[in-house]
Formats: structure tokens, sequence, C-alpha cells
């Protein structure tokens, strides 16, 4: 039997959002100073990867999709760096640099594969380019098949409305991975990729499946959404869509060594699947499996479209 193997290599994405410097020092010998109480962590190891919205451009590149990605960036050592790691032949960074604000950095501090500590450095992005910012995506929408924004609330995302409403106007899908606690902005949008504890801040605690099946259906109603994807870690994801059940992903794997990024790479295989031509069911049923196999590395990772190849033909 002849394997199936999907490619992306036609996908056109752009993505708009909150762009992150990530960093990772990683230590062996972490140990408490006993008379003082003082944990010392000796830093061997320092890895550098694009966060937010820089990460979303890099899964799609990384799984064969072509991506432009607008946002923000400082002018700063940590926005030089950023942009290093946006050099690749699948990304055209289109970026607004803000002379006042510094890149926003995130540095997680790790010793045996356990997070010890995160440093926040830049809370928002504080700008009045926002009209270069429309212009800049007005002038994409033309060229690329769907679009993506990547909320992490740092301030690029302010009038997301505004950027629903062209899209809108273009016809072109708007996928949105949301932040907070107002999901109303997001209103009218393709899809919506929430994981359950930003489902559960919306909609309050759900005990029971059941509650998470009506309160998902009613959410898509109320914001008059196309579709609703809801991220559960181990127990897989549920894509909602009006009249239609409720379809459930169950994950490959039980084993997730760290969570984070995964909501990247899903919205990302979805945007690229959808930019290719796959049906919602198929995208969602391939991020599923993307992200069963993000989970089980260590920081802000990604995969390749030979990994995913590998595991659906398994």
């Amino acid at each position: 039997m002849k394997k199936k193997l999907i490619n992306f290599k036609n996908a056109l994405v752009l993505v708009v959002g909150d762009l992150i410097l990530d960093c990772y020092w990683y230590s062996k010998n972490y140990y408490v100073l006993s008379e003082e109480s003082l944990p010392i962590a000796p830093i061997n190891k320092i890895k550098k990867q694009p966060g937010g919205a820089a990460n979303v451009a890099k899964n799609i590149a990384e799984i064969g999709g072509n991506s432009k990605i607008i946002g923000f960036i400082g002018t700063d050592y940590e926005g030089l760096t950023l942009k290093k790691l946006l050099n690749h032949i699948r990304i055209y960074p289109d970026l607004i640099s803000i002379k006042k604000n510094k890149t926003i950095t995130k540095i997680r501090i790790l010793s045996e594969n356990k997070q010890l500590i995160r440093l926040d450095f830049q809370e928002k992005y504080i700008s009045k380019k926002f009209n270069l910012l429309y212009e800049k995506i007005i002038n994409s929408l033309t060229y690329y098949k769907v679009l993506v924004l990547s909320d992490y609330a740092k301030g690029t995302l302010v009038n997301v409305k505004k950027i629903i409403n062209l899209a809108k106007k273009m016809s072109v899908p708007i996928l949105i991975d949301p932040k907070g606690l107002d999901f109303k902005k997001y209103s009218g949008a393709t899809l919506l990729t929430p994981n359950l504890s930003e489902f559960e801040q919306i909609v309050g605690k759900c005990y029971e499946e059941k509650q998470i099946l009506q309160r998902g259906i009613k959410l898509v109603s109320e914001l008059n959404l196309s579709a609703l994807l809801v991220t559960r870690a181990k127990n897989g994801m549920t894509l909602f869509q009006p009249e239609k059940q409720p379809i459930h992903f169950p994950a490959i794997s039980k084993i997730a060594s760290d969570v984070t990024g995964a909501g990247d790479t899903v919205i990302s295989i979805i945007a690229s699947s959808l930019a290719t031509g796959y049906s919602l069911e198929e995208a969602c049923f391939y991020a599923n499996i993307g992200a069963s196999i993000v989970v089980q590395k260590i920081g802000t990772e990604t995969l390749t479209i030979n990994q995913l190849n590998t595991v659906l033909n398994i």
C-alpha cells in the first residue's frame, strides 16, 4: 500500500501578532545553599528561539509552508537576535521597529527539564505606528490564502476587530489564537483555538465532558464563529462548528514533557492545511498529530514535515 504523504509547499500564510524572543538557560546542577536557602543554578547552556507570533511563522516554515510575519520589534540586541532567528527561506519578516520599546523577551531557567523561574522583559509594545501596521496587512492580504492572528496580549492586536474586518472584506479565512477574558473582540473569525484553560475562563469551569460540549456549541453561536477548536493537552482537542456535532480528536501520546508553543504548532498546521486546500476536519486531524509530537519536546520547539508524515504513516 502506497503511503500518503502530505505537503504544504504551496501554502501561503500571513501571520500578524506579538513577536517574542524566547530564551532558555539550562542548568545541570541546580541546588539550594542550605544556610541561606538560596537556589543556585550554574548555567551551562543557553538557547534562543522565536516566540509568540514568530514561533507560528517558524512552525509554518518548518513544515514546508510559506509565511509572511508582520509585527512590532524593539531596536535592541534582542530584536536583532530575533530577526536572525527568522532568517529562513520560507519566512518573510515585515517588521516595524519601535525605538522606545525593548523587544519582548522571556527567559526561562530550567534544570533537569523542569522550569525553575521565568523572567519577563517589556510587558507590551506601545506604538503610534498602527496605521503602518494596518497598511502592511492590507497590502499583504491579496497575496496570502489564510491569516493567522497570534495574540499574546502584548499590544500588537489591540484593535483586532479592525484586522478581522479587513480580512473578511477580502474573503481571507481568519484563524486566531486568543488571549484574555474578552473573546467578543474576536467575533466573526473563521476559527478560534483556545486551550481548555482559556476556554474555561470565558465559559466557566467544566467538570464534565457534556459541559465542554454544551458550552463550546453555545460559544460558537455567541461569537458568530465558523469554528472553535478547544485544545485539551493529554485529552486531545475538540472541534465545534455551527449545526454540526462536535468532533473529538484523541491525543496520540499521553506524555507531555512541555506544552510551551504547542498552540502555535496547532494553528500553524491548520493554517497551512487550509491554505493547501485540505478541509478543516483534515487540518485539525493533522494538527492533533503535530501537537502530540511537539509536547514531547522541551521548550518552544517546532516539528518538520518529515516528522509529521512519519507519524501519519505509522
